[in-house]
C-alpha cells in the first residue's frame, strides 16, 4: 500500500524514489538514508506486531533515547497507530495513559507501565532493519495520530491531539516561509517528547534535508556539530542560545536559527545578533502544532508573521486596561483537534473550528504584525497596574551580571502583588536593586531580589513559574 499524496509517510516514499540514498537522520549512533529509513519501518512493523502491537490501538511510548523516540513516531504513522510521546519521568504515567486510552506502550526495559498496559519492547528500534517486513497501514488524515503532553507549566498537563493532516500543514508552510530544500541539514537538540522536536523530524521529511539528531545538548558539542555537520538550520530555546554564545559557536555556516520556546531578552538578542547569528522568532504552542508564526530578527523587531494559510485574532479580555492589548487567537490547519479522551472525539479545548484560542496576550504593531507580551495568567496587579513579568525580564536581562532571570509575584497588602526577582549570575542583590532603580520603570520595578543557583525549567526550557514562590 503507498502513502496517501498528502501523508507525511508519502515524503520518505517519494525522497525513496527520487533518491533513497539521501541522509534522513544521523543520530549518535547510526546514519540512516531515506531507503534505509523506508525498510527499516517495514521491519520494525513485523517485529513490534509479532510483539503485539496492533492497528488502530492507541500506544504510549517511554524511552530515555531520542533515537528511539523519533523511530517510534516513524513506526507509528506507518504501522497505523494513535502515538501518545511521554516523558518516563512522568510522575503520574497512569493518569496520562488512562486519559488518552492507551492499551499498549513500546517502554524502554527500565520503564515501569500502568496495570493492564501491554508491554512492547523499544530495543528493535535500536538496529535498523532490511529484510521482509509489513506493508504500510496508516491511519486516515484526519485521526489523531500523535498526541503530546503540554508542558503543564502552570498546571496539569493534558495532552493535544494532533492529526497527520495537522503535522503536514504546519511542516509545508514552515518550508514555504523557510525555503527549506534537500541540501539542507537541520540540527535537533529539543528533546522529542515536545511537538517542537518532532516538527523538525517532519520539516525534514517534507523537503527531503537530513536531520543531525543530539541525545543531550552540550553547548560545545552542539558549536562543533554545526562545522563539521555542515548545519544550516537549528532550533533552540533562549537558554541554549545564551549556552552557544558562551561557548563561542561560529554561525556562519547557518541559514536560519529559530528561537521559541520563551520569551528572548532584548540582551541576548543584540548580543546574537552581533555575532552574526541568523535569528528568527517563532510563536506557538502545542495545541498549533509548534510555531504558527515567525519574525526575522535579522532586524530588531519582534513582532512576527503567521505562517501561510494561519489566521492570527487579537481578542479583548475584561481585565487588560490596554484596550489595544487581547488574547490570541489562532485559527488555521494546524490547530489541534482537541484535548484527549479515550474516545479521541474532537472538540475539546477549541473555540471554533480549527479555531484555538490561547491564553497568551498580544497587540497589533503599527504595521499590523503580532507582538507577543507573555502569558496573560502570568500577568501581575501591582500597586493597580498589570505588570507583565516577560517584560520586566527582559530589561533586567540588560542588568550587568545577570545571567537569567525570572519575575514572579508575592502577596503583599499594599501592593496587591510585589513584585519579586529571581536572578542567577554574579551580581549581588544589592548592585541589581540599584541598577533597577536606574534603569526599570517605577510600576514595573521589583521590590525584592533573590540569586539562586538555577532557574526552575522544563525540560524545554520554559520557567515553570508555579515553582518560583518556593525560591521566594
Amino acid at each position: 500500500m503507498r502513502p496517501p499524496p498528502d501523508h507525511p509517510l508519502r515524503w520518505v516514499t517519494d525522497r525513496v524514489d527520487r533518491d533513497p540514498d539521501t541522509v534522513a537522520i544521523i543520530d549518535d549512533s547510526n546514519a540512516l538514508s531515506y531507503g534505509q529509513l523506508w525498510s527499516s519501518l517495514g521491519h520494525w512493523s513485523r517485529i513490534l506486531g509479532a510483539a503485539g502491537m496492533e492497528p488502530g490501538r492507541t500506544t504510549a511510548v517511554l524511552t530515555k533515547t531520542r533515537a528511539r523516540l523519533a523511530r517510534a513516531v516513524w513506526l507509528a504513522m506507518y504501522h497505523g497507530v494513535p502515538l501518545l510521546v511521554m516523558n518516563p519521568a512522568h510522575t503520574a504515567p497512569g493518569r496520562m495513559i488512562g486519559r488518552c486510552g492507551v492499551e499498549q506502550a513500546i517502554a524502554d526495559a527500565d520503564v515501569r507501565l500502568p496495570e493492564g498496559v501491554r508491554r512492547l519492547p523499544a530495543r528493535p528500534l535500536d538496529v535498523p532493519g532490511d529484510g521482509p517486513g509489513n506493508e504500510p497501514s496508516p491511519l486516515p488524515m484526519g485521526k489523531a495520530q500523535l498526541m503530546i503532553p503540554t508542558s503543564g507549566t502552570e498546571g496539569a498537563a493534558r495532552a493535544v491531539m494532533l492529526s497527520g493532516r495537522n503535522l503536514a500543514a504546519s511542516a509545508l508552510a514552515t518550508n514555504r516561509v523557510l525555503g527549506l530544500t534537500q541540501s539542507h541539514r537541520w540540527l535537533c537538540c529539543l528533546p522529542m517528547i515536545h511537538i517542537a522536536g518532532i516538527m523538525i523530524l517532519m520539516r525534514c521529511a517534507a523537503a527531503g534535508a537530513s536531520v543531525r539528531l543530539k541525545e543531550h545538548f552540550d553547548p560545545s558539542d552542539a558549536a562543533a556539530s554545526i562545522i563539521a555537520d555542515g548545519i544550516t538550520h537549528t532550533s533552540v530555546v533562549p537558554a541554549m542560545l545564551h549556552r552557544l554564545l558562551e561557548a563561542g559557536a561560529d554561525p556562519s555556516g547557518l541559514t536560519a536559527v529559530l528561537v521559541g520556546g520563551a520569551g528572548a531578552s532584548d540582551h541576548l538578542v543584540r548580543r546574537a545578533l552581533q555575532a552574526k547569528w541568523p535569528l528568527k522568532v517563532a510563536y506557538g504552542l502545542t495545541e498549533t502544532t509548534a510555531h504558527v508564526a515567525l519574525g526575522d530578527l535579522l532586524a530588531f523587531d519582534r513582532s512576527v508573521e503567521p505562517l501561510p494559510g494561519t489566521r492570527i485574532d487579537i481578542t479583548m479580555p475584561d481585565h487588560v486596561s490596554d484596550p489595544a492589548v487581547g488574547w490570541i487567537q489562532v485559527t488555521g490547519p494546524t490547530v489541534m483537534l482537541g484535548y484527549a479522551n479515550p474516545s479521541q472525539t474532537p472538540g475539546d479545548g477549541l473555540a471554533g473550528r480549527n479555531s484555538f484560542r490561547t491564553k497568551d496576550l498580544g497587540r497589533r504593531d503599527k504595521d499590523g504584525r503580532l507582538v507577543v507580551l507573555g502569558r496573560g495568567d502570568d500577568v501581575l496587579i501591582s500597586g493597580g497596574v498589570n505588570v507583565h513579568p516577560a517584560q520586566v525580564e527582559d530589561l533586567l536581562a540588560g542588568c550587568p551580571g545577570i545571567s537569567e532571570v525570572a519575575v514572579t509575584g508575592r502577596p503583599d497588602p499594599v501592593w496587591g502583588a510585589l513584585i519579586v526577582a529571581v536572578y542567577c549570575g554574579e551580581a549581588d542583590e544589592g548592585s541589581v536593586a540599584a541598577w533597577s532603580r536606574d534603569n526599570i520603570p517605577g510600576p514595573m520595578r521589583p521590590r525584592e531580589f533573590r540569586r539562586v543557583q538555577r532557574l526552575p525549567r522544563t525540560p524545554l526550557g520554559k520557567i515553570r513559574r508555579r515553582d518560583l514562590g518556593d525560591l521566594i
